[in-house]
């Protein structure tokens, strides 16, 4: 996981303390709105009775409340820094931190550079948290370059050089070898009934997209075509808000990082354009961010990674593909409902 801390109640405190620092922005501002809303959540998901081990449910309501829990950020970051003894649960805890800084609709360069200080307290890689600091300081250009390769290369297991000179290119999509388009295609239209192939084909369909791999297509194959099976496999719509969803159930399942849940929640919610899709804003509801997450730390496969094999599982039952990955219930778009907007 990249998006959630589970261990100890020490553990699991420092993580929706280090939340609730950069929802206030280090003290200077109150612990209210969405933010706050989003951290109480967050809070309830790794805390809950019999959800993770623990018989009776964890009590972070001294890091809920209007009053601050700490006399100072040093303090804080003091006490979060010694329950945070990994590597992997100090980098967590800054992701979550960057969470909350992206869940404004605005850019909020405040709560961005707190959250990447308490990267910095915490020794962990602070560039993502720097990069985007300078898009909400400046809507810096390069940056949101770097924001979007970087996340690219990570998820198709591509090497930057490569991404950047099919950047300068504008041509993307022809990262993906022919051979693979054509097999993709195939397997697409010779999928069975009820099969996950199948349940691309009204995806598609409903949301009026081209298959990936179709001239023009802007991303290679490898992304965007494993990105819409993770649409489908989780049961978030294309509407903005599902997109993020989407992300964030990446994010929670995924052991690669945030790079794609910050492209998304800049480029879909702060409406600041990344890559290649037009940006918008839209209001997330905070339920649904911790609910997505929940389902994401609870499927058992890594399904964000570059060597998931996902298209070997198109002409299987999506029903039986869903149970064998583990993704629990939920989602915007039940089964037989339609994908459209």
């Amino acid at each position: 996981m990249a998006l959630l801390v589970f261990g100890s109640p020490e553990v699991r405190r420092a993580y929706v303390g280090a939340m609730r620092l950069v929802a206030t922005a280090n003290g200077s501002r109150p612990f209210e709105g969405d933010r706050a809303e989003l951290v109480k959540k967050f809070a309830g998901l790794v805390g809950c009775a019999g959800c993770h081990g623990f018989s009776h449910s964890l009590d972070f309501s001294s890091l809920l409340g209007a009053d601050e829990p700490w006399p100072d950020g040093e303090t804080a970051l003091a006490t979060i820094r010694a329950a945070l003894t990994t590597e992997k649960d100090r980098l967590e805890a800054v992701h979550a931190g960057l969470l909350v800084a992206m869940f404004s609709p605005e850019p909020d360069p405040v709560a961005v550079q707190t959250a990447r200080w308490i990267a910095n307290a915490l020794d962990c890689d602070e560039q993502l948290a720097a990069n985007l600091e300078q898009i909400a300081n400046q809507n810096a250009a390069a940056a949101k370059a770097d924001v979007f390769r970087r996340f690219l290369s990570e998820r198709i297991a591509v090497e930057r050089g490569v991404i950047d000179a099919h950047m300068e290119r504008h041509d993307l999509a022809s990262i993906t070898r022919p051979e693979m388009i054509e097999r993709y295609h195939q397997l697409m239209a010779e999928a069975p009934a009820g099969s996950l192939g199948a349940e691309m084909r009204a995806f598609y369909n409903d949301a009026h997209f081209d298959v990936p791999g179709t001239p023009g297509s802007p991303l290679p194959v490898e992304f965007l075509g494993s990105h819409d099976v993770h649409h489908v496999l989780s049961g978030y719509n294309t509407t903005p808000q599902g997109e993020v969803y989407t992300a964030v159930f990446n994010a929670a399942n995924a052991s690669a990082g945030i790079g794609w849940l910050a492209v998304v929640l800049l480029q879909w919610h702060q409406g600041i354009k990344l890559g290649v899709f037009e940006a918008v804003h839209s209001h997330l509801d905070p339920e649904m961010m911790a609910s997505a997450a929940a389902r994401g730390a609870q499927t058992k496969i890594d399904i964000y990674s570059a060597q998931w094999d996902w298209l070997s599982l198109l002409a299987q039952p999506l029903d039986e593909v869903r149970a064998a990955i583990g993704i629990p219930p939920g989602g915007q778009v039940a089964t037989g409902e339609s994908w459209g907007l």
